[in-house]
């Protein structure tokens, strides 16, 4: 026989995005450009109507891909090491949640979940360079706050690998700024008053010469992200002790169904940065 669990663990995509439960695939609108408002002149003996500005509507499916992985050990192992069926569920749910990770960073979006890196916004466009001083960074991250629209700065959050905070926050210390823009507020990292989630799956800082690599997003990842888990969020691990009987050994189990698609490029603003 077999045992299955359902084990609930959080990426750090996956906590500041918009996850959904689906039972079959669905089909969910998107837009890569927008409408456009604009004064009219009142209708009295002539007739004035609105302008006319269509987004552009596309629509894009939100399916299931499965993921996960294996322990074969054997039962001596079990019987002998108390904990080592804690110890391999922990890291199956580990795996499966670094692999999912991975995907919501940079995954190509067929037969796998679309990453966001290279499909949001291109928030300061032209890379900025990375030099000794840090001051180019500091100013990349200052301006691509002027690239998100307002709507969406109410749920706006950055999100980077560990390694680049630590380049932003030397970079303040060496700048000696009036006023700290890398704060720490309520236990969490703040930049310029908005949250820092980080994600080892980010893109590091360049360290060579680089047309331009994407280490930092910025914007509202609960419109701009949109997560679909099939059967639950956790991970499901079984452990299966038949297939492998004769041989006197167990099989841990751990996988999930998810996909994750950018719905809203513009939600989402990147900073590009190139080596010197």
């Amino acid at each position: 026989m077999g045992k299955s669990s359902h084990w609930r663990c959080r990426t750090l995509v996956r906590s500041v995005a918009r996850a959904i439960p689906t039972a079959t695939d669905i089909k969910l609108p998107s837009q890569s450009t927008f409408g456009t408002a604009g004064v009219k002149a009142e209708s009295g003996g002539s007739t004035n109507t609105f302008s006319e500005s269509n987004p552009t509507l596309s629509q894009i499916t939100l399916s299931a891909f499965m993921m996960g992985l294996t322990h074969t050990v054997s039962w001596e192992l079990l019987q002998d090491v108390s904990l080592f069926q804690t110890f391999g569920v922990t890291d199956l749910l580990n795996a499966v949640a670094i692999a999912e990770g991975g995907f919501f960073v940079t995954g190509n979006g067929t037969g796998q979940p679309q990453g966001l890196i290279g499909n949001t916004g291109t928030g300061t466009a032209a890379p900025y360079l990375v030099e000794s001083t840090g001051v180019y960074l500091l100013n990349a991250v200052d301006d691509v706050l002027g690239t998100l629209k307002g709507s969406y700065f109410a749920n706006a959050a950055w999100l980077m690998s560990r390694a680049t905070a630590v380049a932003i926050r030397k970079a303040q210390r060496q700048a000696n700024l009036y006023a700290p823009v890398w704060t720490r507020e309520g236990g969490r990292d703040c930049l310029h008053g908005f949250p820092v989630s980080y994600s080892a799956n980010m893109p590091a800082l360049p360290t060579a010469t680089s047309a331009g690599v994407v280490p930092v997003l910025f914007g509202s990842f609960q419109d701009g992200y949109v997560i679909g888990d099939r059967g639950g969020a956790g991970t499901f691990v079984k452990i299966l002790d038949q297939p492998l009987a004769t041989a006197g050994q167990t099989v841990l189990l751990g996988y999930k169904r998810v996909d994750g698609r950018v719905r809203r490029s513009e939600a989402i603003q990147a900073v590009t940065i190139s080596h010197s």
